[in-house]
């Protein structure tokens, strides 16, 4: 009873913080959200990158700790409803990151629309900028623990990405990827033909 009474105090106490961390996102606008929907909650204060960048979150998303959201002059981060980020996701934008509602981000998750460039041998790596392009993330997806997304990836409605997969290729909806590099190994569908069919052809 004893230990039980202490659960519910301490998830009192994180509910009181998770609160605190929404409203004071609220009361400084735009400084870290262009939008913070209604009913987010926080295990911990985010980290930025920069300060007054387009970070837009929807409604009854939820955040782990460590959660890290880099975005740059010239990218975006849309965040729809009902998604959570589980510890230590991090999210870089130079171009764009769009994350559908519903989706599931497990931890330690790494989304990057950009890479350094470094075709030129005799240019330091640092000195030859970046490129990249858009993630889209669709709805419903289930991204597992320590997935890495690189640039123009776009993983369809309802896939599954299994855990430590590195995804450079877009995955279609509903499929089923693992691997590094990710690859389609079945469909969500039931007894479907057509979809083994479609696994042999991708993969």
């Amino acid at each position: 009873m004893f230990y039980l009474f202490l659960s519910k105090v301490f998830k009192g106490f994180d509910l009181f913080k998770s609160t605190l961390i929404a409203n004071s996102c609220s009361f400084f606008p735009q400084i870290w959200f262009r939008a913070l929907g209604k009913n987010c909650r926080f295990q911990g204060f985010p980290r930025f990158g920069y300060a007054f960048r387009d970070i837009r979150v929807g409604n009854n998303c939820s955040f782990g700790v460590g959660i890290f959201l880099n975005c740059g002059a010239d990218g975006y981060i849309n965040i729809g409803n009902f998604v959570s980020l589980n510890d230590y996701t991090y999210i870089s934008s130079l171009y764009g990151v769009e994350i559908g509602d519903n989706s599931r981000i497990a931890e330690f998750v790494s989304i990057r629309d950009n890479d350094h460039a470094y075709a030129d041998p005799e240019t330091l790596i640092r000195n030859q900028g970046f490129q990249g392009a858009k993630i889209k993330i669709g709805s419903d997806v289930w991204i597992g623990r320590g997935v890495f997304i690189g640039k123009g990836v776009e993983i369809g409605n309802g896939a599954v990405i299994g855990a430590n997969s590195v995804v450079t290729k877009s995955i279609p909806p509903f499929a089923v990827a693992v691997g590094a590099p990710a690859k389609v190994i079945k469909y969500r569908q039931k007894n479907s033909t057509e979809s083994i069919l479609q696994c042999l052809e991708v993969t």
